[in-house]
């Protein structure tokens, strides 16, 4: 649909039948001559009204010329008072052999995309995007940065002939505020030593993934663990220690193994035990292995004295895979929830941190995902050991190892946050603790964590001690037609997004953080997100909180910075809410880029494009003009300004979490990235009170790719 077509377009929102586009004569363009609006109210390099030249001839004769010495340079002039409202910019600027990089602002907060000013020779552009923006009543400030220069530039000149205000709906009344969260995080104290299974043994011995429970009768405590000679032999581990002590904190006493594996009940080595007590009995949960790493077997044995063992007669209990093991089995509610480490697909994938619920301990439901890593793999990844407790309303996943690089990380336990005990995808990781195989010991006040692996010369134990802090940071956006939640620390994203078609504040859930949140993220050396978006260097508000700039964020150890504008970009349709990424390579990558992209991690049970309303989890190539997610009486559009990105190579759909991954760079391999800055895309999140709304999205696209 083209743009000169949009006044006779209408939408359905809700009951109501709005015109869609500008509606009012009087909405007519506001075109302003460039070099008109000087003298500058400020210029750090010579700016002058350069008369017609080069074979170029200019409107009204004349440009505005800024003869820019270097990245950085920025002039700024006075736009004229206009009528109160939203307003989508536009102009008309100059491309030469000289230009460089512009970034524009108003009133000191960005708006826009990157325009690159390199030419051969010089052009005259036609009109161009410059951003959205609320223009209260006066006068406001128009300031052009030079940024950079393209590769082939010689010079940081700019040039703007014409800029052009268009009037699209009227002054948004938004709300804004911050937030601080504060909540309990965990510390580990001083690790100390409190069993050496290499007592009485010939040589070095080490206690692996175990578990640590108290006698109820008794009050002995008893350990059991996967044990076996040094070094790490993970396919000969066919026993588990036992040891028992008066306290967590020992001493501990050596006692015969628990439990030897069974070839005969399929068992040709076993992984992880955990116990838990029920009306007199000890539950021991286990892995048991064996060379079908997709389909390792959930066993079960149980006990009345903690000594003697018994397999159960409903072994297994299910199968799973990659290597589905370290089992952890806790109290929610009315049943029992089994997590434990897997892969989204039994040959392999992403790690995750799989459940299951009982109310026997012995039958067991479908597998569920409570958290899923970024990192693919199949034998040992980022999800081992899990282990869940309760503070309050609260519930922390510990969870090993964290970070790409196993031997790295295998003494990181990262710690995440949510209020639900089966979600802990998009959670806040509180922590990182120096520990493997951590397991959480609660005696009476006393709250401690246990550390143990190969190489580590037994069970070690540490005060575990919980301390209020702040969590997270951000600011909350409203309007009556959205609220959005945009983080700021520790990492960068749209943690939710809520929308009331019918702008009265009656918010439907539209984007989460169920997954990898809303925002830009890095791929480095394999798919995924190898680099997420970590907190803004600086964080630029207008006035009015309808323009959010989130400058500088980094990500992970990559030379990579991004500029992230999010405005509230109302039309008379309704507020929606507008993306822009800009990104900034200072050098070399760690390894090839796979993936630069921002994704869309919907809350709502669909998502899908032009072709069909729910996809399949993959890749479809290119980038389509919109993705929706959809549930009944609810559409919420992603529209994509054409070619607002400096390549289009790939959407990725996540049926699972309802997301879309928009990828202007997708290379399977990698590929490297030179230096330089890269216009990232713009999107523009809108609603409908209709499922499926697709004449809404045809009218979302043509706005948003409508220039002034």
């Amino acid at each position: 649909m083209r743009a000169a077509a949009l006044c006779a377009a209408v939408v359905t929102v809700g009951a109501l039948l709005i015109p869609a586009g500008p509606a009012r004569a009087a909405d007519a363009p506001v075109k302003l001559e460039a070099e008109s609006l000087l003298p500058a109210v400020s210029a750090t390099a010579p700016v002058e009204a350069q008369p017609d030249c080069c074979g170029v001839t200019w409107s009204g004769g004349r440009q505005l010329w800024f003869r820019a010495a270097r990245a950085g340079d920025t002039v700024t002039v006075t736009l004229p008072a206009v009528a109160p409202g939203q307003y989508d910019l536009g102009g008309v600027l100059t491309r030469a052999a000289d230009y460089g990089t512009l970034r524009f602002a108003v009133d000191g907060v960005a708006v826009g995309q990157l325009f690159d000013g390199y030419a051969p020779s010089v052009q005259r552009t036609g009109a161009v995007p410059l951003g959205s923006v609320a223009l209260t009543a006066g006068t406001h400030r128009f300031t052009v940065t030079v940024t950079g220069r393209a590769p082939a530039s010689s010079g940081f000149f700019a040039g703007l002939d014409t800029i052009t205000l268009q009037r699209v709906g009227a002054l948004p009344a938004v709300t804004t505020t911050t937030y601080e969260t504060v909540a309990e995080t965990p510390s580990r104290g001083a690790l100390t030593r409190v069993y050496d299974p290499g007592v009485g043994e010939s040589s070095a011995w080490y206690f692996n993934d175990h578990t640590i429970v108290r006698h109820q009768g008794t009050g002995v405590w008893h350990a059991f663990g996967i044990t076996h000679a040094e070094p790490g032999a993970p396919l000969q581990e066919t026993m588990f220690g036992h040891a028992t002590a008066p306290s967590p904190t020992g001493p501990w006493t050596k006692q015969p193994p628990a439990l030897v594996a069974s070839p005969a009940a399929g068992e040709q080595w076993i992984w992880a035990p955990h116990v838990v007590h029920d009306n007199g009995v000890y539950y021991m949960f286990y892995a048991a292995g064996n060379p079908d790493h997709t389909r390792y077997r959930m066993h079960l044995a149980t006990s009345t004295d903690l000594v003697t063992w018994t397999r159960s007669p409903a072994n297994p209990l299910f199968t799973d895979g990659w290597e589905a093991r370290d089992p952890m089995v806790t109290r929610v509610g009315d049943q029992w929830v089994m997590y434990y480490t897997a892969t989204t697909a039994p040959g392999g994938g992403n790690h995750i941190v799989g459940y299951r619920t009982s109310t026997d301990l012995r039958t067991w439901s479908a597998r569920g995902t409570a958290f899923t890593s970024p990192f693919t793999g199949q034998a040992a990844g980022q999800t081992e050991s899990p282990f869940v407790v309760r503070r309050g309303e609260w519930w922390y996943l510990f969870v090993c190892c964290d970070g790409a690089d196993y031997g790295a990380a295998y003494r990181r336990t990262a710690v995440y946050r949510s209020r639900d005990p089966l979600r802990f995808d998009g959670a806040e990781r509180v922590a990182v603790l120096d520990a493997h195989a951590a397991e959480v010991v609660v005696d009476g006040s006393a709250w401690y964590l246990s550390h143990a692996g190969w190489g580590m010369g037994g069970l070690w134990l540490a005060p575990l001690q919980w301390t209020s802090g702040v969590v997270a940071r951000g600011r909350v956006v409203s309007t009556g037609f959205l609220r959005a939640d945009i983080r700021t620390w520790p990492s960068a994203r749209i943690a939710s997004l809520a929308v009331d078609p019918g702008g009265d504040g009656a918010y439907r859930p539209a984007l989460d953080s169920s997954f990898r949140g809303t925002g830009p993220y890095l791929a480095v050396g394999g798919f995924g997100v190898t680099d997420a978006a970590g907190a803004p260097a600086r964080i630029d508000v207008s006035a009015d909180g309808s323009r959010i700039n989130l400058a500088g964020i980094p990500f992970g150890d990559e030379p990579v910075t991004a500029d992230w504008l999010l405005t509230v970009a109302p039309r008379w349709t309704g507020p929606a809410l507008q993306s822009d990424v800009v990104w900034s390579v200072r050098g070399p990558t760690t390894a090839g880029v796979w993936e630069v992209a921002f994704n869309v991690d919907g809350a709502l049970p669909m998502v899908g494009d032009p072709s069909v309303e729910a996809r399949p989890t993959g890749d479809v190539s290119g980038m389509p003009p919109w993705s929706m997610l959809s549930a009944d009486g609810l559409s919420v559009v992603s529209s994509h300004r054409w070619a607002s990105a400096w390549r289009g190579d790939n959407i990725w759909y996540d049926a699972g979490h309802a997301g879309a991954a928009w990828q202007p760079l997708w290379r399977s391999g990698g590929t490297a990235w030179a230096p330089g800055q890269y216009p990232g895309g713009t999107w523009r999140f809108a609603a409908s009170g209709v499922r499926r709304d697709v004449a809404f999205a045809g009218t979302v696209q043509a706005q948003i790719n409508a220039t002034p």
